[in-house]
Formats: structure tokens, sequence, C-alpha cells
């Protein structure tokens, strides 16, 4: 019987171990996605560009790959073997005609480090004034001490 239940424990606790990669988005989270929303529309905005509207889609992908990058504790645009930007956005609904992404880590989640980091890259600056796009979705995950940002921006078909 102790043979049955330590095998039982033993499934137990590798169930769990595989479980256990829960995206852990930082304490404020919505608060400083909102803020570093609004710096990007702002930017926007001081060079003549329409604001962009927030999207569930692109902020459910955006999440989706902050968490990913978290838990598995990379930093690119693609896991190795992992989906790109196309494949997150269409298995999270979004057709698109146009599509980009930003990502960023940082030590401490502040949306000013991230803004900064992204503004100083020159990359990153053309995706927050692509005039193409008209759609948003930014989202921010922790995991090994460090604080992961994605930001989609998008136009439907």
């Amino acid at each position: 019987m102790k043979l049955f239940h330590a095998s039982i424990l033993a499934i137990a606790l590798a169930l769990g171990a595989s479980a256990s990669h829960a995206c852990t988005p930082p304490p404020g989270a919505a608060a400083m996605e909102a803020e570093l929303l609004g710096w990007i529309n702002a930017q926007r905005k001081a060079k003549g560009l329409n604001s962009l509207t927030p999207s569930d889609a692109l902020k459910k992908a955006a999440r989706g790959h902050a968490c990913d990058m978290a838990d598995r504790g990379y930093f690119s645009h693609q896991r190795k073997g992992g989906p790109d930007l196309a494949a997150r956005l269409r298995s999270n609904g979004y057709r698109y005609r146009a599509a980009a992404e930003n990502i960023a880590k940082t030590g401490a989640p502040d949306p000013n480090r991230t803004a900064q980091i992204w503004r100083d890259s020159p990359d990153h600056w053309k995706n927050i004034l692509n005039p193409k796009v008209t759609e948003i979705g930014v989202a921010t995950a922790s995991g090994g001490g460090r604080t992961y940002w994605v930001m989609n921006v998008g136009k439907r078909r």
C-alpha cells in the first residue's frame, strides 16, 4: 500500500510541476499596460497619427507571448520551435492586413523604462509610428526576476 501511495504522490508531483507554469502579471499590470498604451498614443498624436484602439485579440496574443517568455525564460519574438507573430495572431482570431510586434525585458516592472527602450530602438519606434496600423494590445508578465513586455499592433482585414 505504501508503494501505491508513493506512486500516486510521484504522479501528482509530476503533473503539478508541468502545470506550474502559470502566467504571473506583475502587481498593477493593468495600470502599467494602460500607462504604456497612453504613452504610445501620445507619441502617435504628436506625429499627427491616429490613436490606436485597444483590441482584445491583440492583447490576448501579447499576453500569451509575454507569459511564454516569462515562463520559459527566453527573450525573442519567437521561441525555438514556437509560433511566430502571424501564428499567434491567427490563433487569437486576429486576421490582419498589417501587423507588428515590440518586445522588451526589464528588471523591475516599469512602463517608463519600456517606453525608453522602444523609443531608443529605430525598429521599435517605427512600429509605434506605423501609419498602417489601427489597433493595439499591450501586455506584461513576470518571471525569473524579469518583466517581459509585448506590444502587438495591427490592422484588420
